[in-house]
C-alpha cells in the first residue's frame, strides 16, 4: 500500500508546499471580502434562491420521502468514494504526503471492503480529507481574488471558480463514467447527485437562513469563514485578540538578583539613571480606548 515512487514524487513536490503566513495572505483576499461584483452577485443569488424554491426544493422533499435514510447514505458514500481520486491527486500537488496515503487507503480499503458503497475507511478513523484544485492553487501562493456568486452553483470566488473547472474537466473518474455509461445515464446520475446534495444542505446549512434581515451577506461571510478554514485544513493560524492590541502587556523588567519588593521611601533622593520610570499611558491612547470600549459594536 506504501508505493517508493509515489512516495519519491510527493517528498519532491513538498518542497512546493507554501504554509502559515503566507498561506494566509492568500487564502481569503481583502478583494474577495470587499465583494466588489456585490450588485451583479445579489442579481444571481436571487436568481439561485428562486429556482431553489419553485424547483429543487420540492423535487428534494419528494426525494427524501421516496429515499430512505439508508438508501441515501449509500449514494452519498458512493460520490464521495469517486472524489478520492481528486482528493488524491490534489494532495500530491500540494505535497501533503499523509493526506495523499490517506486518500490512497481510503480507496482500497472502501473499495475493496466497501464495494464502493460503504465507508469502512472512516470507521477505521481514516476520515475523508477533501482537497481541490482551488485549495491547490491557494498553496501555490495564488490570490483568492473577488468574491463571486455562481449560477446555480452558489458561493465561490475567482481562484475556486477556476479551481471548480479543472477538477471538472480532469476528474479521472469521469473518463471511466463516459465510457460505461449512456448519455442519458450520464444525466440520470448528474440529477441524483444534485438532488443529493441539496438534501445534504437541508440537514446542514438550510437553517443559517431562517430569521437572517440580509441572507446573502449571511451567505457571503459564512462560505468565506468556511472556505479559510477548508484551505487551512482545519489548523487556522493563530491571531491576536482585540484586547491584546488595545492594552498590551509591558514586557517584564529584569530585577536584580536579592532585590525585594519593598518600594523606596518618598524622600528618598534622586532616582539614579539606572532606574525607569513607571510606565504611562499617553492621554491620547487612553480616550482612543475608552471610546473604542465604550462604542457599541455592530
Amino acid at each position: 500500500m506504501r508505493n517508493p515512487a509515489l512516495l519519491l514524487a510527493l517528498a519532491i513536490l513538498s518542497g512546493c508546499a507554501h504554509s502559515g503566513e503566507r498561506l494566509d495572505r492568500v487564502s481569503i483576499t481583502e478583494t474577495a471580502k470587499a465583494d466588489p461584483w456585490e450588485s451583479a452577485n445579489r442579481t444571481i443569488f436571487e436568481i439561485n434562491t428562486t429556482i431553489d424554491r419553485v424547483a429543487l426544493t420540492p423535487i428534494t422533499n419528494g426525494y427524501r420521502t421516496v429515499v430512505p435514510e439508508a438508501a441515501r447514505n449509500g449514494i452519498r458514500n458512493v460520490y464521495d468514494n469517486l472524489q478520492e481520486p481528486t482528493n488524491l491527486a490534489n494532495a500530491v500537488a500540494q505535497g501533503k504526503i499523509k493526506s495523499a496515503f490517506r486518500a490512497l487507503d481510503r480507496i482500497l480499503i472502501n473499495g475493496v471492503l466497501g464495494l464502493g458503497v460503504s465507508d469502512h475507511a472512516t470507521a477505521m478513523g481514516l476520515d475523508e480529507q477533501k482537497h481541490d484544485f482551488g485549495q491547490t492553487l491557494a498553496v501555490w501562493s495564488v490570490p483568492s481574488g473577488p468574491f463571486v456568486m455562481l449560477p446555480f452553483l452558489g458561493p465561490s470566488t475567482a481562484r475556486d471558480s477556476v479551481g471548480f473547472v479543472v477538477d471538472f474537466l480532469l476528474d479521472p473518474v469521469d473518463y471511466g463514467k463516459n465510457r460505461l455509461l449512456s448519455t442519458e445515464e450520464r444525466y440520470l446520475q448528474l440529477s441524483v447527485r444534485i438532488l443529493d446534495i441539496r438534501a445534504g444542505l437541508r440537514d446542514q446549512g438550510e437553517q443559517l437562513l431562517l430569521g437572517s434581515a440580509d441572507p446573502y451577506a449571511t451567505v457571503r461571510s459564512a462560505w468565506l469563514q468556511l472556505r479559510r478554514y477548508q484551505i487551512f485544513d482545519g489548523n487556522l493560524p493563530a491571531e491576536v485578540e482585540e484586547d491584546e492590541l488595545l492594552y498590551p502587556e509591558p514586557a517584564p523588567a529584569d530585577v536584580p538578583a536579592g532585590a525585594d519588593d519593598t518600594p523606596a521611601p518618598a524622600n528618598s533622593g534622586a532616582p539614579s539613571s539606572e532606574d525607569s520610570p513607571p510606565p504611562t499611558v499617553s492621554a491620547d491612547l487612553a480616550v482612543t480606548a475608552d471610546q473604542t470600549v465604550a462604542t457599541p459594536q455592530p
